[in-house]
Parts: structure tokens; sequence; C-alpha cells
């Protein structure tokens, strides 16, 4: 049985507030549901062309809102290629957006149920811009799914085994060195890891310190449950509020400390 819709967008996107773009697709929004749905901003910060760090926000945030609930994610560096737009059901939410990764943790934990292409043209609003898709063609796709229309009719059926898949986390195998990628950074210079959760007590077992090497040199890292714990300007290793290992400085950034971007790969190790 298909959630129940409850009305309510949660709109995310990487187009910040200094242009009127986010404004607009609410706009849109309110337009197409005669101001029937409300529309909760997730954020609009998502570093610019950034899938990785989309898919982590989307990911860590998507459970903390109602059954029926629909997430329109905007970050969509592909726009105006050959990429699909895509609605999924998942076993308790609806997302759209392109299919590009961005959407694919969070609908495979929750479990896919139905994809279907938004390629409905009579849903569209005309005229469609190669490169606004967020306005023409998701915009108006979240509100009607907001509103009880159901998937299928944005367009035709997609293959689940044909989306195209992004995995936020690895494995620690065992007790050793793990290469990870750098997920997300927020406003705080915290850098999250792209790993299990069970890493940090792996790495952490044999002396309660984790050595980190990057292209701007090697760094340790106290375990501890929580950066506040460590003395100002020290560096933590610790599991974040959202499941992920994490690297922090306390009072201070490390992500400038460790020299990293999102995106980019990082070598953590027993001390």
């Amino acid at each position: 049985m298909a959630p129940r819709p409850t009305g309510v967008v949660v709109y995310m996107s990487d187009f910040g507030w200094s242009d009127p773009y986010a404004g607009i697709v609410r706009g849109v929004i309110d337009l197409v549901s005669g101001g029937r749905v409300r529309v909760i901003d997730l954020t609009h910060d998502v570093p610019a062309f950034s899938i990785v760090a989309g898919a982590y926000i989307l990911y860590t945030g998507y459970r903390f809102f109602r059954p029926g609930t629909v997430f329109l994610v905007v970050v969509d560096p592909g726009v105006g290629t050959e990429r699909r737009a895509i609605a999924v059901e998942t076993r308790n939410y609806y997302f759209v957006g392109p299919d590009n990764g961005v959407l694919y943790p969070a609908i495979e934990e929750d479990g896919i149920v139905r994809v279907h292409e938004i390629s409905n043209e009579a849903i569209f609003l005309k005229p469609v811009s190669m490169s606004f898709h967020g306005r023409d063609v998701f915009g108006p796709a979240a509100a009607l799914l907001a509103l009880g229309v159901p998937v299928s009719a944005l367009g035709g059926p997609v293959e689940p085994s044909t989306l195209r898949r992004l995995s936020l986390r690895t494995q620690c195998i065992n007790e050793g060195r793990v290469e990870a990628e750098v997920v997300y950074i927020d406003h705080f210079g915290n850098v999250a890891l792209g790993l299990e959760r069970d890493c940090v007590e792996r790495l952490c077992r044999r002396s309660g310190r984790v050595v980190v090497e990057t292209g701007r040199g090697v760094f340790e890292a106290k375990c501890l449950p929580v950066f506040s714990h460590a003395e100002p300007g020290e560096m933590v290793f610790y599991l974040n509020s959202l499941g992920f290992p994490e690297l922090a400085v306390n009072l201070g950034n490390a992500g400038e400390k460790l020299g990293v971007r999102i995106g980019e790969r990082l070598v953590i190790a027993p001390g």
C-alpha cells in the first residue's frame, strides 16, 4: 500500500539563498498546488554540484519526517543532459530528483517500491528550460505527489536495477588502516567520513587514538565520545549524531586543519 501523502514537501538543493532559484521553486509548488502544499526547507547550502554531500544530507535527514512526506532534491550538475528525472515511491516516503545517485542511499535504505521517470509533459511548467528542471519538472512533480497524485501518473516505469547507484559507506574489514571518503564537511568544519558505524570501535580499540593521513600531512586524533571532551584545538575521532564516523577539532575547523574537501579521500589507522 502506497504511503498516504501528508501534503508536505521537504526541499533541498545546492541553489543557496543569494539567488532567486530556491524561492522560485517554492513559488511553483505553491502555484501548482493552489497553496495546499507546505514546503519545509532542509537546506539550500549543499556545496555546489556535490552529489555526495547531497546524498549524505538526504540520507541522514529523511527519517525524521512523517511517512508520506515528499522529498524534492535538486542537486543536478547533469541538468540538460540525458540523465533521467525520476520519482520514487519507497515503503514510507516519496522522492523526486535526478537519477545521478543523490537519492540512492536514502531510497535503498527505506526500500524501493516503484520508480517512474518524470516524462509526462502535461505536468511540466512551460516553456521548459534546459537548465532549470527544478522549476519546470521536479517542482511540479513534487507538488502533485504531495497532493496525492500517484507516481505512475508522472511517466513510465523505470527498472530499479538501472538506477545510478551511490554508496556512502565503506566497511572496516579488520582493525588496520582504511581509506575513507570525505562525504560531508559541516558549517563547523567537522569532517564526516564514509565509513560504517563500527569503524570507530575497530580503529580506536588498540590505543584510543587514530592517525590520519592526508595530502597535507599526518595528524593524530583522540577517540572520544564527542569533540567537547577534548582540549581546545585537539582533534577527535568519534561517531557523530547522524551515525557517521567523524573528525572534529574542539573549537576549531578540522576540514581546514586536514586540508580536505568533500569527495577527497584520506587514510585513517589505529594510533
